[in-house]
C-alpha cells in the first residue's frame, strides 16, 4: 500500500485555517419549510438500467429533487455532513511510527477516495445551482413557507408598459409552479394606496387560485411604492402567515433608514420569514434596499433582471458557491499531500490553533531571525479600555436613561382616615419597573426614546465584539493576553515537566518579543526551574539587536528541576531598578502548575511588594499536556488567580483546546450580557405598556361613547326642566313659634329664617344623565306626589299626617366593561370561576333582566272581575325566562355591549381551556400545592401503558414540579409501597434527574394496594397534596377506603387528586371521582392519545370560528377542571344567543313604531 507522509505542524495549521473559513455558514439564520411534492418523475419507477448507474442518477438528482432553502439543504448535503472536511480527512490518519517531525501516514486508496467523492459533491453543488437558475426559482428563488404573503410593487415604475406585461407572466409562473403548493396564501400590491385580494388569507383551491389569476392579470400602474404600509398590512396578519414575499421594483416612497428602523423594531418577536426579491431593480437604491431589508429581518434576497435574463445575486446561490470553493480547497491540500508537502502559507497562530508538539519537530522556523513588528501604540487592559468605551462611560445604562421618567410611589399618612395610603395617579399613567436597587418606580415609557437607545446598546455590542476579535487577531494577544505596561520582565518556567513541549514555550515566547515588546520601553527574561537565572542583572532598552540577543540566550536554555516560582519573583522584586523609574512595571509569570513553596507564602510575599511599588503581576497558566483533564487544573487556577490578584494584575489560562479563561475577555463579556440585560428590559418595558394598552381599549370606547351621547343631547335634545325654587315663607309652627317668644331670649327670626347655603341664593344647574347608565342615587329625581292632611292642636299648634307614602324604586342593573387576566393563574378552575365567572364579573343575562321595574304586573280590572296586565305592559317587550314573563328594559346598545363583554370572556374561556390541554397538564392536570406526592399504580393492569405514564411523568416533573419549584416525591404502588424518597425533596435539576432514572428502573406486576400507599402519603406531613395515579378500583373494601382517606385527611391540610389513566370502567372512574371529592381535591380523567389530539385540533378550529362569531359545541370532558370550565362556557354561548334574540325583538319593535 503507498503511503504518504505530511508534516503534522503544517497541516494542522491547515486544517485550522479551513476550520476558520468553514465557519463562516454558521451564522446564517437557520429556515425550515414544510416538503412539497415535486411535478417531475425522479426516475425510481426504472429497473431495467444497472444498479449502480442508477445509484449515481439518484445521487446527482438529489439537488433537482430538494425544495428546501440552500441552509437547510447543506445541513444535510454539506461537507461536514458528509465527512469530507480537512478536519474530519486527518482525523482518519495515523501517526506514521519511527518517523520524526510529527509526520502523518495518509493511504493513497484515502486520498482517491476522498478526491472522487469532492468531485461528486462539486457536480452536486453544481446540479443545484442548475435547478435554482430554472424557471420562477431563476427569477424569485425558492419562497419559504407555507402560509405566504405575497406583496408586489404596482408602483408606476415596475408596472410601466414596458415592463407590465413580462412581470405578468412571471408572476402567473410564479403561482403555478410554487405558490399553487402552498396552504394559505394573501396576494398585497402596494402602490401609492395598499390593496390586498382578500381580507385575510385564504386556502389555495382552484376557485382561489383562478381569483388571484383575474387579480395578476388586473394589475395597474398604482403611482409610487408605500412599502412600510403594504409590510404593517402584512404583519397585522401575523398569526396565519409563516412567510413573506416581497417583489420590489422601484425604490420604496420611505427612506432607507427609516425604513429599517421600522421594521427592526416591529419585526423581533414575529416568526416569519422574509424572501425579498429585486426585480429589474437598476437603481442602486432599491437594490440597497432588498439587501438591506433582508438583512434586517434575518432572511433572503434576491436580484433578478428580466431585459438581461440574468440572475444578479441571491442569498442561496452564495451559500452553494462557498461549499464550492471550500471543497476546492480540500481538494488542493490533498493534492499537496500526494505530493509529500503542503504548500506554504500563512500560519494562523490562535491559542486555538497552538500545537503542543514534540520538542524534536519542527526547529526549522525557530532558528531564523526574529521578525520584529514595527513600534506602535501601547494596548490597554479591558478593565481600562471599558472606563472610556464602556456602557457607563457612554452613558448608556437603562437606569441613567430611564431616571428622568421615573417617579417612586408616593406614600402619605391620612390623618382622617388613620392610615398610610399610596398614590394610584401613577400607577394608572405609567409602567411599574424594578428598580437597580431593588424597589419599585413607576416609568413614563417613551418608545422613541427606548428605540434609540437600543440602536445605541447595539452599536456598543459591535464595538465590543470588535475588541473581542481584537483580542484574538494575533497569537500573542491570545497566549499572553495584552502586554501594557511600559517596562516589562518575563518569567518563564523551565522546570523539567516542560522538557516536552519545549519548543511550544518558545514559539510562545517568539510570538512575543516579535508583536508585542516592540512597543516598551525596556524588558527583561527571566527563566525559572530548582534556580533562577535573568538574561541581564536589569532592564534593558528595546531595540532589533536586544530583542535579538534575548532569544538567542532564551533557545541555549534548558528544561531542568522544580518549579522554583518564589525565587524567580524575589529575583524580579528585590531589584534596585524598581525604585529608580517612575513609568509602572508589569511581571508576566508564564508558568504550568503551582509552585513548589506554600502559595499562601508567595501571594503574601507579592502582596507585601506590589503595594508599596508601581508593580503588576500577571500569570498565564497553560496546559502542557494534551489530553489531560481540566477538573484536576481547578485547584491550581484558583491558586494561581489568587496570585495575580494579590499582584494587582490579570489571570490568564490557555491550554491546547484554545483560552479557558482570560480576565480581559470575562471583563468583556460581563458588559456584553450587562447590555443584553439592558435590551430585555427595554422590551418587557415595551410589553407592559402594550398590554396596559390593549386593557385601557375597550374602556376609553365606552367612554368615548358615553361622552357622544352627552354632547348630543346637550345640542339637540330638550332641556330639562329646571325644579321650582325652595319656598321662603314660614310655616305655621314657625309662625306660631314666633309669637309666643319672650322678649329676653331675643327675635328668633335669625335662627329659623331660612336662607340658602351658599352666599348668593343660585339656581343649582340640573345634572346631566351619562348615557345609558343606570341613574346614580345622588342625581335628581322626580318627586313622587303625597297625600298628606293637616289638623291643629289644643295649644294653637299644627300637625301633618300623610296618608300615601312613596314607593321605593328599584334599581336597574347595567352593563360594565370586564377586567381579564392575561397570564394564568395557578389554581383550580373553581377558584378560577369564582373571580372570573359569568356571575362574578356580572353578565349573567337573566339577572340583568330580572330586576324589580322588569316583573310583570297583574292587576284585578273592577268593570270585568278579572286580572289583567297594567297599562305600561304593552310598551316594554315581554319575554318569557324560567317560566315567567319579563319586561325587556335593556337597549340594543346595552346588548350590544353585553354581546362584545360576552365575546371577550368566551375567548379567554378558550385561552384558559388551551392552557389545561397543553403539556402535562392535559394527562395530569395542573399542580396546585407547593408539596406533593405522586402515588403511581404499578400494578399488573398498567403493563401496557407503563411506557407512556413514564414518559408523562417525566414531563411533569420537569414542566411543572421543577419550574414552581414545587418539593416531591414518588411512591410507586402494586402488592406493596416503594418510594422514591421517604420525605419531600426540592426540585434541583440533581434530584429531578435522579426521580426520572427512577422512574424508568419500574416494572408492573403485583395487585393494588391504594390504602397503604395513602397511608404512607399521608405520613409526610402537612401541607401535601396526594395525587393518584391509577386505572381502576382498589383490591381492598372501597367503601373502607373512603373512609380512611377521610379520615387521614380531615383536620389537616392535606388533599387527596386522583387521575384516571387509560381508566375504561365507568365503575372505576366513579370511585376515583369520590375519593377526590371526599377530601376535597379533584378529579381529572386523562384522555387517550387520540381524544387528546382530537380536543386541542377542535380548539384550533374554534379560534377562527370564535373570531367569526359562529354557534359551537363545547367538548364534553369528565374531569373536574375542565368540566366546569366547559359548562361555563356553554351556558356564556347561551346566554349570547338569548341576548341576540333580544336584541332583534328590540329592533323590530322600534322598526315597527317607526312604520
Amino acid at each position: 500500500m503507498q503511503t504518504v507522509l505530511v508534516d503534522s505542524e503544517k497541516v494542522r495549521c491547515e486544517m485550522n485555517s479551513h476550520s476558520a473559513s468553514l465557519s463562516v455558514r454558521q451564522c446564517w439564520e437557520q429556515w425550515h419549510e414544510s416538503d412539497q411534492a415535486a411535478d417531475e418523475d425522479d426516475g425510481l419507477l426504472i429497473t431495467s438500467i444497472n444498479h449502480s448507474k442508477d445509484l449515481m442518477r439518484m445521487h446527482t438528482l438529489r439537488a433537482d429533487q430538494s425544495c428546501q432553502s440552500s441552509a437547510d439543504w447543506l445541513e444535510s448535503n454539506g461537507l461536514e455532513s458528509a465527512g469530507l472536511s480537512l478536519p474530519h480527512f486527518l482525523s482518519c490518519c495515523a501517526a506514521s511510527p519511527g518517523t520524526t517531525g510529527g509526520q502523518l501516514e495518509v493511504s493513497a486508496e484515502m486520498l482517491r477516495d476522498s478526491e472522487m467523492k469532492l468531485y461528486q459533491m462539486i457536480e452536486l453543488y453544481h446540479n443545484r445551482i442548475r435547478w435554482l437558475t430554472e424557471g420562477s426559482r431563476k427569477v424569485f428563488g425558492m419562497v419559504r413557507g407555507s402560509k405566504v404573503a405575497v406583496l408586489v410593487d404596482a408602483s408606476d415604475v415596475n408596472c410601466s408598459t414596458d415592463r407590465l406585461i413580462d412581470l405578468q407572466r412571471n408572476l402567473l409562473d410564479l403561482l403555478d409552479k410554487q405558490l399553487r403548493h402552498k396552504s394559505r396564501i394573501c396576494p398585497i400590491s402596494l402602490g401609492s394606496e395598499v390593496a390586498s385580494l382578500w381580507d385575510k388569507p385564504r386556502d389555495t383551491s382552484p376557485l382561489r387560485l383562478r381569483e388571484v389569476r383575474e387579480w395578476v392579470l388586473q394589475l395597474r400602474p398604482s403611482g409610487g411604492c408605500n412599502l412600510l404600509q403594504a409590510l404593517k398590512t402584512a404583519w397585522a396578519q401575523t398569526e396565519e402567515l409563516d412567510a413573506l414575499l416581497v417583489i420590489l421594483g422601484s425604490s420604496p416612497d420611505q427612506p432607507l433608514g427609516l425604513l429599517c428602523d421600522v421594521v427592526e423594531q416591529a419585526f423581533p418577536g414575529r416568526e416569519m420569514s422574509v424572501h425579498v426579491v429585486g426585480y429589474c431593480c437598476s437603481n442602486s437604491v432599491a437594490i440597497e434596499t432588498v439587501k438591506k431589508l433582508a438583512g434586517v429581518t434575518r432572511g433572503s434576497y434576491h436580484l433578478f433582471s428580466p431585459s438581461l435574463g440574468v440572475l444578479d445575486d441571491s442569498t442561496d446561490l452564495e451559500l452553494l458557491w462557498a461549499e464550492i470553493k471550500a471543497a476546492r480547497d480540500v481538494l488542493s491540500h490533498i493534492h499537496h499531500m500526494r505530493s509529500g508537502h503542503m504548500e506554504d502559507a500563512e500560519i494562523l497562530t490562535g491559542v486555538e490553533e497552538i500545537s503542543l508538539s514534540e520538542r524534536n519537530s519542527g526547529t526549522d522556523h525557530l532558528n531564523t531571525p526574529l521578525h520584529i513588528q514595527p513600534k506602535g501604540l501601547l494596548p490597554v487592559t479591558s478593565v481600562e479600555w471599558l472606563k472610556t468605551n464602556g456602557l457607563k462611560a457612554q452613558k448608556l445604562g437603562l437606569y441613567h436613561v430611564l431616571a428622568p421618567n421615573a417617579y417612586s410611589p408616593l406614600k402619605e399618612f391620612v390623618p382622617i382616615l388613620g392610615k398610610t395610603v399610596t398614590a394610584t395617579v401613577h400607577e394608572r399613567a405609567m409602567v411599574p419597573f424594578e428598580w437597580h436597587d431593588g424597589t419599585v418606580k413607576n416609568v413614563h415609557v417613551d418608545l422613541p426614546l427606548l428605540f434609540h437607545y437600543q440602536k445605541q446598546l447595539q452599536r456598543a455590542m459591535q464595538e465590543l465584539e470588535r475588541r473581542l476579535l481584537w483580542l484574538s487577531s494575533t497569537g500573542s494577544r491570545q497566549i499572553w493576553g495584552t502586554v501594557c505596561e511600559p517596562r516589562v520582565q518575563i518569567l518563564v518556567e523551565t522546570s523539567s515537566v516542560n522538557d516536552r513541549h519545549w519548543l511550544h514555550i518558545l514559539h510562545s515566547l517568539r510570538l512575543l518579543l516579535e508583536e508585542h515588546l516592540a512597543n516598551q520601553q525596556s524588558f527583561n527574561v527571566t527563566v525559572f526551574g530548582t534556580e533562577a537565572t535573568s538574561w541581564r542583572e536589569s532592564l534593558v532598552p528595546v531595540s532589533p539587536k536586544s530583542l535579538q540577543d534575548a532569544w538567542q540566550w532564551l533557545q541555549g536554555r534548558q528544561c531542568a528541576g522544580g518549579r522554583n516560582t518564589l525565587g524567580a519573583l524575589r529575583l524580579a522584586l528585590e531589584g534596585d531598578h524598581l525604585r529608580a523609574s517612575p513609568t509602572p512595571q508589569g511581571l508576566y509569570l508564564f508558568t504550568s502548575g503551582m509552585p513548589d513553596q506554600d502559595v499562601a507564602v508567595v501571594s503574601a510575599y507579592v502582596a507585601e511588594r506590589c503595594s508599596t511599588l508601581d508593580v503588576r503581576l500577571h500569570v498565564c497558566l497553560f496546559t502542557a499536556e494534551e489530553g489531560s483533564p481540566v477538573d484536576p487544573l481547578v485547584d491550581t487556577a484558583q491558586a494561581l488567580r489568587q496570585l495575580a490578584q494579590a499582584g494587582k494584575g490579570r489571570f490568564h489560562w490557555i491550554s491546547h483546546t484554545g483560552v479557558i479563561e482570560s480576565d480581559d475577555v470575562s471583563a468583556l463579556i460581563g458588559e456584553m450580557e450587562k447590555a443584553t440585560h439592558y435590551w430585555q428590559k427595554c422590551s418587557d418595558l415595551v410589553k407592559s405598556l402594550t398590554q396596559k394598552a390593549s386593557i385601557r381599549a375597550p374602556v376609553s370606547s365606552q367612554a368615548q361613547a358615553a361622552s357622544a351621547s352627552v354632547r348630543s343631547a346637550q345640542a339637540g335634545g330638550r332641556q330639562e326642566k329646571l325644579p321650582p325654587p325652595r319656598p321662603t315663607i314660614l310655616t305655621l309652627k314657625r309662625l306660631s313659634n314666633s309669637r309666643t317668644v319672650e322678649p329676653d331670649k331675643g327675635s328668633p327670626q335669625r335662627a329659623i329664617t331660612w336662607r340658602p347655603s351658599s352666599a348668593k341664593a343660585v339656581i343649582p344647574p340640573a345634572n346631566l344623565v351619562n348615557g345609558w347608565k343606570p341613574v346614580e342615587s345622588n342625581l335628581k329625581r322626580k318627586k313622587v306626589k303625597t297625600t298628606q292632611s293637616f289638623f291643629f292642636l289644643e295649644d294653637g299648634s299644627m300637625g301633618m299626617v300623610f296618608k300615601a307614602y312613596p314607593k321605593p324604586r328599584g334599581v336597574r342593573k347595567g352593563v360594565t366593561s370586564v377586567k381579564l387576566p392575561k397570564r394564568e393563574e395557578i389554581c383550580s378552575t373553581k377558584q378560577w370561576l369564582k373571580r372570573y365567572g359569568i356571575r362574578s364579573l356580572r353578565l349573567d343575562l337573566h339577572k340583568l333582566v330580572s330586576g324589580p321595574d322588569c316583573v310583570h304586573h297583574k292587576k284585578l280590572v273592577p268593570v270585568i272581575q278579572q286580572k289583567g296586565p297594567a297599562k305600561y305592559c304593552a310598551v316594554l317587550p315581554s319575554v318569557e325566562l324560567n317560566g315567567r314573563v319579563r319586561h325587556l328594559q335593556l337597549t340594543p346598545a346595552e346588548l350590544r355591549q353585553y354581546l362584545t363583554e360576552a365575546q371577550r370572556l368566551l375567548q379567554r374561556y378558550y385561552h384558559r381551556m388551551q392552557w389545561l390541554l397543553s403539556g402535562s397538564r392535559c394527562v395530569f392536570g395542573a399542580v396546585l400545592e407547593s408539596s406533593a406526592c405522586f402515588l403511581l399504580d404499578v400494578s399488573g393492569s398498567m403493563a401496557p401503558n407503563l411506557s407512556e405514564l413514564k414518559r408523562e411523568l417525566a414531563s411533569l416533573i420537569w414542566e411543572q414540579l421543577h419550574k414552581r419549584r414545587v418539593r416531591f416525591t414518588l411512591l410507586a404502588f402494586s402488592g406493596d409501597v416503594r418510594p422514591w424518597r421517604p420525605e419531600l425533596v426540592e426540585p434541583t435539576d440533581e434530584a429531578c434527574g435522579q426521580a426520572e432514572q427512577w422512574l424508568a428502573q419500574l416494572t408492573s406486576h403485583g395487585g393494588t394496594c391504594t390504602l397503604e400507599a395513602l397511608q404512607v402519603a399521608c405520613g409526610l406531613g402537612a401541607p401535601l397534596g396526594c395525587y393518584v395515579i391509577s386505572d381502576g378500583r382498589p383490591d381492598s373494601s372501597c367503601s373502607r377506603l373512603l373512609q380512611e382517606a377521610e379520615r387521614l385527611t380531615t383536620g389537616k391540610d392535606i388533599t387527596v387528586h386522583t387521575i384516571a389513566f387509560h381508566c375504561r370502567d365507568r365503575a372505576d372512574k366513579e370511585f376515583l371521582k369520590t375519593l377526590a371529592h371526599k377530601t376535597g381535591g379533584r378529579f381529572h380523567c386523562a384522555q387517550e392519545d387520540a381524544k387528546a389530539i382530537e380536543t386541542l385540533a377542535a380548539c384550533k378550529r374554534w379560534e377562527s370560528k370564535l373570531n367569526e362569531g359562529h354557534e359551537l359545541t363545547v367538548p364534553v370532558f369528565e374531569g373536574d377542571d375542565l368540566k366546569r370550565l366547559g359548562e361555563e362556557m356553554s351556558k356564556l354561548m347561551q346566554f349570547q344567543v338569548e341576548a341576540r334574540g333580544f336584541r332583534d325583538i328590540l329592533l323590530e319593535k322600534k322598526n315597527h313604531e317607526a312604520t
